[in-house]
């Protein structure tokens, strides 16, 4: 039985089953332009923000027929229109979340989705009134190779490191927060099986399918 006084959630592939969706939108937009993302295009842009992403491709493909600010506002617009209505709660979630409420621990969440899309994501679905924050990429402005979005959270929630559980489905942040004193949480996600090793080695508990499998670890 792990004992802790706050968790600290990622939200893509780990709150919501969205890890595909981020993927399938990104391509569906730049398809128009007839240009291919490969495996090797979104390994690279792994922890990027949405403008770093576009700068990525900008970068890569300078015969893209648009202005920085034209790919934000497109993949935008796209991502309003379909993100929050896809991406679905990940199995269990929400009885985890209240039961971690009735429990009185303190809930945050750390996220590289901008907030104005996290946010509504989480609303439409009852699910944001079980945190006290929502910290973005926006907020402390680097990726998640550094901790400091985790140690922000902390410093909020008014907890050490070691009190806090992270739960993250990517490997790379997941040994960030591992590396920074949190305990780990890594949840399975078929985006990241690639490095799925690397995070059940860093991690105190996994979750396989569904948020279900804690019931009597936490």
């Amino acid at each position: 039985m792990q004992n802790i006084k706050g968790a600290i959630f990622d939200m893509d592939g780990t709150l919501l089953d969205s890890m595909p969706v981020w993927k399938r939108l990104t391509q569906n937009y730049l398809k128009q332009f007839d240009l291919h993302i490969t495996d090797q295009d979104f390994a690279a842009c792994e922890g990027f923000s949405q403008p770093q992403v576009a700068d990525y491709f900008l970068e890569r493909h300078p015969e893209l027929p648009l202005t920085r600010e034209q790919m934000l506002d497109g993949m935008d617009e796209l991502i309003t229109s379909r993100y929050e209505t896809i991406a679905k709660p990940k199995p269990g979630v929400i009885e985890f979340l209240e039961r971690m409420h009735r429990k009185g621990v303190k809930m945050a969440i750390a996220t590289l989705t901008a907030r104005r899309h996290a946010e509504k994501a989480l609303l439409d679905r009852g699910m944001m009134q079980y945190f006290s924050f929502m910290l973005t990429i926006e907020d402390v402005g680097v990726p998640k190779y550094e901790p400091d979005i985790y140690l922000e959270a902390a410093r909020r929630l008014g907890l050490a490191p070691a009190e806090c559980m992270v739960f993250e489905d990517a490997p790379y942040a997941g040994v960030t927060a591992h590396r920074a004193g949190f305990q780990l949480c890594g949840m399975a996600e078929a985006a990241y099986a690639d490095g799925e090793a690397e995070l059940r080695s860093v991690s105190d508990i996994f979750v396989e399918r569904s948020f279900d499998e804690l019931d009597g670890k936490l």
